[in-house]
């Protein structure tokens, strides 16, 4: 088995995915395909069989028509996937995207480092409810609101919806980077938790 990571990067891909491949990997001991966004559509078979998905960051806006047009397979795919799923940053935005939530810009880039648990459940299962989790954050699009089926598990001060979980199915989206040192002097970070979290999630779901 493996895990299937969705690269969402348009420039420098190979160099900005490197680090979620690394994480994965290292959290998972199983290998970690890496596919392109432009690949990804309904029908699409990895070269072998898949316990969870991953969707990166990226640097194209879904609140833009003419970025989105780039991803619909992605999108399509994503409505009907049935291993378990996670979200990152854009890959969270797709979600909601996907499954019938508004993607807005705000008027500036979105940078919090503390992001309030509201459900200790799924990905947040190390936490309680109104723990503070200390996380790398920056985007400028956002979920104006949850998709039908959804609860949120997470918010801040500067975006409402940081993390959500659909309410039947193992998808999970959050909008923090939870691959990335929130400080470079720390060893361990509180988004290393929530992925492994995750890949506990989906094997015990894929089992």
């Amino acid at each position: 088995m493996a895990i299937l990571l969705v690269n969402n990067y348009i420039h420098k891909a190979e160099e900005k995915i490197r680090r979620y491949k690394e994480v994965l990997e290292a959290l998972s001991g199983t290998e970690v395909i890496v596919e392109r966004f432009h690949k990804i559509r309904p029908g699409y078979k990895p070269e072998k069989p898949i316990e969870a998905v991953v969707l990166s960051g990226s640097e194209a806006y879904l609140s833009r028509p003419e970025d989105r047009a780039f991803f619909e397979g992605e999108i399509e795919f994503v409505r009907r996937i049935k291993v378990p799923l996670l979200g990152i940053c854009f890959g969270h935005q797709l979600i909601g995207l996907a499954f019938g939530a508004e993607v807005i810009q705000g008027p500036e880039r979105a940078e919090p480092k503390e992001v309030v648990v509201e459900v200790p459940d799924h990905i947040f299962a190390s936490w309680e409810p109104g723990d503070k989790l200390f996380v790398a954050e920056r985007h400028r699009d956002e979920l104006a609101q949850l998709p039908p089926g959804f609860v949120r598990l997470a918010t801040s001060g500067q975006c409402r919806i940081e993390a959500m979980a659909h309410l039947r199915r193992p998808i999970f989206g959050v909008q923090f980077h939870p691959e990335r040192r929130p400080e470079a002097w720390m060893e361990e970070w509180d988004g290393l938790k929530v992925l492994a979290n995750f890949i506990q999630l989906s094997r015990i779901t894929s089992s």
